[in-house]
């Protein structure tokens, strides 16, 4: 006979399991009291995002995940002999070249291995296919020989001479520099503090935990956290280098798409379990961010 504690054991554990999998350590399960092979199993669980949690922090506090956008958006326009002709902003950060260093490459150079997935896709292009339904993974090599891999669509240019390459990619923020001025002001006693890290960290952890949530005013955080506005904000564009309503909201919308992509979930649940109170305003917000519609992700 099954326990009553097993179901809600169980949907704990699948809940926790995707929070891990999108870099949120930062849930615990709970322990029933019972004496069981899946309580063994939770128990183990709570220890590897503990372990986890203690690995990806920098400096001791200020979990990276923050730090990481889940798409950054890059555009390649792509002459008839397959030689870039433009590329955006968001493509030259991506890939860490200045204009002159990408303009006139052939699009083989920064592929690297993924050139057989680039003509398959204009094979598909060439037969009239969506460029949505033909969105593929390809593999670009950035200035410093480092891999990038990046979801991407190819589009005919409307004259017939060219095309244009929109990709989707991961996309870690980089603050070495930042870093290392933190480091250098706790040396010194200056602003920010370890007990301002500490706190920012809480903050940080508990918005996370509460996405489906709607966000407490800055006030209300304060009084929560035990500090004043001010500290709360400044600190967070100090390590974050975000506001704290921004973070709440990226968040949000970065859980939503890795929701949509992976799983079957109706998209108005989706846009519920995100605290949003109505599907328009998560497909506007959605759109905004990422430069498409919920429905137009493709779901895997």
């Amino acid at each position: 006979m099954k326990r009553p504690h097993n179901h809600k054991r169980i949907v704990a554990m699948h809940q926790m399991l995707f929070e891990m999998a999108r870099g949120n350590f930062n849930m615990q399960i709970p322990g029933s009291g019972l004496d069981d092979e899946l309580e063994t199993l939770v128990v183990l669980m709570n220890m590897v995002a503990e372990e986890l949690k203690e690995s990806v922090l920098f400096s001791g506090f200020i979990n990276p995940h923050g730090a990481q956008m889940l798409v950054a958006s890059a555009t390649l326009l792509l002459d008839e002999a397959d030689r870039i002709a433009d590329a955006s902003t968001g493509a030259l950060a991506l890939l860490g070249y200045g204009s002159s260093g990408l303009i006139g490459r052939p699009i083989a150079e920064v592929l690297g291995g993924g050139m057989e997935a680039y003509r398959t896709m204009k094979e598909q292009q060439s037969g009239g296919n969506s460029p949505l339904k033909g969105r593929s993974p390809l593999h670009f090599i950035s200035d410093g020989s480092l891999s990038v891999t990046a979801e991407c669509s190819l589009e005919r240019l409307s004259g017939g001479k060219g095309w244009v390459l929109s990709c989707l990619a991961p996309c870690l923020v980089n603050r070495g520099s930042a870093r290392e001025n933190q480091e250098k002001s706790i040396r010194k006693g200056r602003y920010p503090t370890r007990s301002d890290a500490r706190l920012i960290q809480k903050v940080y952890d508990y918005i996370l935990g509460h996405l489906e949530e709607p966000l407490p005013s800055v006030k209300e955080l304060a009084r929560m956290f035990g500090t004043n506005e001010f500290k709360l904000k400044e600190g967070f564009r100090h390590f974050l280098h975000t506001s704290i309503y921004q973070f709440y909201t990226d968040e949000r919308l970065k859980r939503a798409y890795f929701m949509i992509e992976q799983t079957e979930i109706p998209l108005k649940r989706i846009a519920q379990m995100n605290g949003f109170n109505s599907y328009p305003n998560f497909s506007r917000t959605f759109k905004r961010r990422f430069g498409m519609s919920p429905k137009d992700l493709e779901r895997k």
